[in-house]
């Protein structure tokens, strides 16, 4: 079975890297899900959640802040200003930071910290 061998990095360190079966990231143009045998791909990437299927283990989320993609035979790497994993997202602090971000009226920072907030609590069903 074919995988992807994904990596994922930001300007201060190496994320993530490991097989996975899809990755799902947001480029300007929209989503975009990428399976092994995906045609090439070079994209900008939107502020937003990534979503990694490793081959074992459980679904990995990220948040990235400014980023880009490559997608070269079943090789995809992220590169990013600053991404973090759900999993370091401390979800009280994140919560502060939005209420911060809301008293000083900046939008972009709001939907930055919505969406960090949300990649951290995880998927509502």
């Amino acid at each position: 079975m074919a995988t992807l061998n994904v990596a994922m990095v930001s300007t201060r360190r190496n994320v993530w890297e490991g097989e996975a079966s899809l990755v799902v990231l947001r480029t300007l143009d929209g989503e975009v899900g990428i399976m092994p045998g995906h045609s090439p791909l070079m994209g900008m990437l939107a502020d937003g959640p990534i979503l990694i299927r490793p081959v074992e283990g459980e679904d990995l989320r990220a948040y990235i802040h400014e980023g880009f993609c490559t997608v070269d035979g079943n090789r995809v790497i992220v590169l990013a200003e600053w991404l973090e994993l759900a999993t370091e997202i401390d979800v009280r602090q994140a919560e502060q930071e939005l209420e911060e971000a809301r008293k000083q009226g900046t939008e972009s920072e709001v939907r930055k910290q919505e969406g960090r907030l949300q990649v951290a609590v995880g998927p509502r069903h």
